[in-house]
C-alpha cells in the first residue's frame, strides 16, 4: 500500500538520446535524502518493468557497475562513464515520450516508485535511468553524490545474488536496503 507523495518527476526523451528530467521534492522533509532515494528506486522499478515488458534487462546492470566502478561528484556525466549516447538539457519542446513517476511512502520506511513507464521502451527505458541519476546529481551534497558508487554496487550485487529483477518486492526492497547501507559508508 503506497502513502503520501514524497517526489514527482516528469521524464521526457528526445531524439538522440535528450532527455529532460524534472522533479519536484515539495513533498519531501529531507529532499537531499528522499531525492537520492528516488534514483535508487527509479532504477529498481526500470529493471523491473524491463524484466516484465522485454525479458531482458539489456545492458542496464552493465552501465550501473562501470558507474559503481567510478568516483561520482557533481560533474560526472553518467552516460560518458555509462559508454552510452545521451544528454540532459532543461526541456524539450517537442518530446517523443514522456512519463511521470512518484516517489511514495509504502509501509512503515519503505518506498516505491508508482507511475506508467510504458510510454519509454527498449533502451530509451534504460537511458531513462542515467538521466534521472544525471538530473539528481546537481541538488546532492558532495558526501551524497559520492556514495552513490556503492549503492550501485550494492544494488546489482544483491540483483545478481538473492533477488530477482521480476520479483515485485525487489524493485521495493533492493534500493532501501542500498540506500541504508550507502548511508552507512
Amino acid at each position: 500500500m503506497t502513502g503520501p507523495i514524497l517526489i514527482t518527476a516528469t521524464i521526457s526523451t528526445g531524439p538522440d538520446g535528450v532527455f529532460a528530467v524534472g522533479l519536484d521534492s515539495a513533498g519531501a522533509a529531507l529532499p537531499e535524502e528522499e531525492t537520492f532515494r528516488f534514483a535508487l528506486h527509479y532504477y529498481g522499478r526500470v529493471l523491473y518493468e524491463m524484466a516484465h515488458t522485454q525479458r531482458s534487462v539489456r545492458r542496464l546492470p552493465e552501465w550501473t557497475a562501470r558507474i559503481a566502478a567510478t568516483a561520482v561528484d557533481r560533474e560526472t556525466d553518467f552516460f560518458a562513464v555509462a559508454g552510452v549516447q545521451g544528454a540532459i538539457v532543461t526541456s524539450l519542446a517537442r518530446p517523443l515520450a514522456t512519463v511521470r513517476v512518484a516517489l511514495c511512502t509504502a509501509g512503515l520506511r519503505g518506498r516505491e516508485v508508482t507511475g506508467d513507464l510504458s510510454p519509454l521502451r527498449g533502451s530509451t527505458l534504460a537511458r531513462s535511468v542515467l538521466a534521472v541519476f544525471q538530473a539528481v546529481i546537481p541538488q546532492l551534497s558532495d558526501d551524497v553524490c559520492a556514495s552513490i558508487p556503492s549503492a550501485l554496487a550494492n544494488m546489482n550485487a544483491s540483483y545478481e545474488l538473492t533477488h530477482h529483477y521480476a520479483d515485485p518486492e525487489s524493485h521495493r526492497e533492493v534500493p532501501s536496503t542500498a540506500y541504508l547501507a550507502a548511508s552507512f559508508v
